[in-house]
């Protein structure tokens, strides 16, 4: 924290991109409904998760343009802090990104190609745990488990016989409910620095 009270803008920068991915993130898994079901089925359910996707490109829009507000120093404390988390995120993403790199050719060469959107979701859900140690928020555990649990359901559910497009529509939709809460938890963060930015009355 700055002299001034408000985080270094820097910080600032980080719900931003926060934000933009979580829209990227719920368009992407919410489109995955298009192979899985009718359009007449997926269109509304992709509409409304690209609705909040909006909102949350608007809501980081609003905090770029309240940027100049927020101070560009960092405290030492904070430097430190950014670097050892940056490493730490850096480290996490290309495991996650290697991990589904490899999972994928493995599924494909074996011939089971309907199983790379669950564990997809697996990989992922995983690689939250981490990151709730990293960043110290609660949230991202509670994220890891949800999106964990439907990765490994779509495997079992595969496994057990059910319907692949059942099965990739129930996957697509509960891996985009999860970026759509730490969408809405972001937001919500953005909200409150733009207030906090504001000039006294």
């Amino acid at each position: 924290m700055t002299p001034s009270g408000l985080p270094p803008r820097a910080a600032v920068v980080g719900v931003v991109t926060g934000l933009f991915l979580m829209a990227f993130f719920t368009l992407l898994w919410s489109g995955n409904t298009f192979a899985a079901w009718p359009v007449t089925v997926a269109w509304p359910i992709w509409a409304v998760f690209a609705l909040l996707a909006l909102g949350f490109v608007a809501q980081g829009v609003r905090l770029i343009r309240a940027r100049k507000r927020f101070p560009a120093e960092l405290s030492e404390a904070d430097a430190q802090y950014r670097r050892t988390s940056g490493r730490a995120f850096g480290m996490i993403f290309g495991a996650e990104g290697l991990a589904i790199g490899i999972v994928v050719m493995i599924l494909n060469a074996t011939g089971h190609p309907g199983y790379v959107v669950p564990a997809i979701a697996l990989i992922v859900g995983l690689h939250f745990y981490p990151m709730a140690r990293v960043f110290q928020r609660t949230i991202d555990l509670y994220l890891a488990t949800w999106t964990t649990v439907v990765g490994l359901a779509g495997i079992v559910a595969l496994a057990a016989g059910a319907p692949l497009a059942q099965v990739t529509g129930f996957v697509a939709v509960g891996a985009a409910l999860a970026t759509t809460a730490y969408g809405l938890y972001i937001a919500r963060e953005a909200g409150r620095l733009i207030r906090r930015s504001r000039p006294a009355a």
